[in-house]
């Protein structure tokens, strides 16, 4: 445990089966619980990749590691007490390949770099749209424009209560990397959809910036933005029936199959629609046309060799916001 202070003003860490940590209202104690472990696949892979950086590390030759413990000497940090410290070699070392990766250069950078200068941005905000009561897109505006000399990585938090006024880094994921920044996109929903699903009646999202020297794996300081939304649905927005599929598939012959439902729009409903597949057997897919759509779009299916003989259920859906429908249909494989 690290203290500061006599009465410990100041607390971090464990000491026994006591935890100090601190809120708003200042330093308190809890008894200590071991976390759960989920251990999903994005877990798995940020815990291989910083194994995998810590091994390389070691590898590296004597001069290699003397340079990185020598750089660590310039780099000053902040702990969450405050406190100022250096990082150790490997820490910076294992610090600067995760940006790198981040920006998605997995090349490993083995000698101590420079130090380099890192712009900023001066401004940063995020709006949503909304359509028919559902929230549609989250745009993201950046001045300057994005530096094509730098990589960016973007992040954000999960949906936190609309009343938060606080976010902490460590709720912060990694939604995506651009390597240059220029290919930064404004179109914020797309890679928080893909990263934490979709969104729920209210909420608020942080989002985050930073830049990531690709030369030498050093970050500059984030920028964050914070939007909330309130989604007010008007009801059943449209539904599908009668899914159909023309005739059956042929495991291994390339000759694809169409797709037909009824898409029928509620009220004054002229939104564009996400449509997919799901619950399809392995070896079949699915081509979809003009996606999303605000009509039903060509949507062909094709059973590779791969595919098993049999009679299967699947489900056409369409998605608008946090609306979704879907209608079953049977999908029959045959030699």
């Amino acid at each position: 445990m690290k203290y500061i202070g006599l009465l410990s003003s100041a607390a971090s860490g464990k000491l026994g089966g006591i935890v100090a940590s601190h809120n708003r209202g200042g330093t308190y104690f809890r008894h200590h619980a071991v976390p759960v472990q989920p251990r999903t696949p994005a877990q798995t892979l940020v815990r291989n990749q910083l194994q995998g950086f810590s091994s390389a590390f070691k590898n590296l030759t004597q001069a290699q590691i003397a340079g990185w413990n020598a750089l660590a000497l310039t780099v000053t940090l902040k702990s969450k007490l405050g406190t100022t410290y250096n990082p150790t070699g490997q820490q910076l070392f294992v610090s600067c390949n995760k940006h790198l990766a981040g920006i998605n250069i997995t090349a490993l950078l083995s000698n101590a770099p420079t130090i380099p200068s890192i712009p900023g941005f001066t401004s940063f905000t995020v709006a949503t749209t909304s359509s028919y009561g559902y929230t549609t897109a989250i745009t993201g505006t950046y001045t300057p424009s994005p530096s094509a000399s730098f990589g960016i990585e973007l992040s954000a938090s999960s949906v936190l209560s609309a009343g938060r006024t606080f976010v902490g880094k460590s709720q912060f994921r990694r939604l995506a990397g651009y390597n240059p920044a220029t290919g930064l996109t404004t179109d914020l929903l797309t890679p928080f959809l893909a990263r934490f699903g979709p969104l729920p009646s209210s909420g608020m999202i942080a989002y985050e910036l930073r830049y990531i020297d690709p030369a030498s794996g050093f970050a500059g300081a984030p920028i964050r933005a914070t939007v909330s939304f309130q989604q007010t649905p008007v009801g059943s927005l449209f539904s599908l029936s009668a899914a159909s599929l023309a005739g059956s598939l042929s495991a291994g012959t390339p000759v694809q199959k169409l797709l037909s439902a009824t898409l029928t729009d509620h009220g004054t409903f002229a939104g564009a629609i996400q449509w997919s597949i799901t619950g399809m057997p392995t070896g079949v897919t699915a081509t979809i046309g003009t996606n999303p759509d605000a009509t039903f779009p060509v949507i062909n299916l094709i059973a590779s060799a791969a595919a098993i003989v049999g009679i299967y259920t699947a489900q056409l859906v369409g998605t608008f916001g946090s609306f979704v429908t879907s209608t079953p249909f049977t999908l029959t494989v045959v030699a």
